[in-house]
Parts: structure tokens; sequence; C-alpha cells
């Protein structure tokens, strides 16, 4: 009776060795709470909507865009001494006036 039992005990031995559960990995840390400043987003808005009405003014059905570069020059003009209008304020200008620009010599409405 030994010897049926004996194969009968390793065989089932091994069957529930493989029955062992998987590891359990560690669940993530959440992300890290980001304190920060929201951006100020109105000199850029500000020196679009100036752009963008000079452009429109200063454009003609069917005449070319011109580059940025050449725009840059008159963003600056524009800015003068005034500090309110910066960079920020300059970049806006150049793409509302290129927008604008744009608008007219294309004839969307």
């Amino acid at each position: 009776m030994q010897r049926i039992l004996l194969p009968g005990v390793w065989f089932g031995a091994l069957i529930f060795a493989g029955c062992d559960k998987p590891p359990v990995a560690p669940k993530p840390a959440p992300p890290p709470v980001v304190r920060q400043a929201p951006v100020e987003t109105h000199p850029f808005e500000d020196g679009y909507s100036a752009g963008y009405t000079q452009g429109q003014g200063r454009a003609a059905r069917g005449s070319k865009i011109p580059p940025a570069a050449d725009v840059e020059p008159l963003a600056r003009e524009q800015a003068g001494e005034a500090p309110e209008r910066t960079e920020r304020w300059q970049r806006g200008f150049v793409e509302g006036y290129l927008d604008g620009f744009r608008k007219v010599v294309t004839g969307q409405k």
C-alpha cells in the first residue's frame, strides 16, 4: 500500500507546487502634484489683435504675403517704448498681422 501512496503523494505535491499565486506587482505611485503660476497670455492676444487689424488694413487682394522677418521690424516699431509691449506682444503682432493680411489676400470672410 505504501508503494501506491508514495507515487500519488509525489504527484500531488508536484501539482500543488505549481499552483502558487504569481507575485503581486506594487501599485505605481501617483504622479506628483506640480503647482505653477498661470501663464499670462494677454500680451500675445493684445499684440495679435493689433497686428490683425493692421494686416487687414495694409493688404490688397492678390498681393504677396510678406515673410515674418519683414513684419518683425514693424512689430518693434508699433511696440515703441510701451513697457507692456514685450517680445510676447511683438510675436502676437507678427502672427496677427500675417493672419489678417492672408485673410484679405485669399478673400476669406
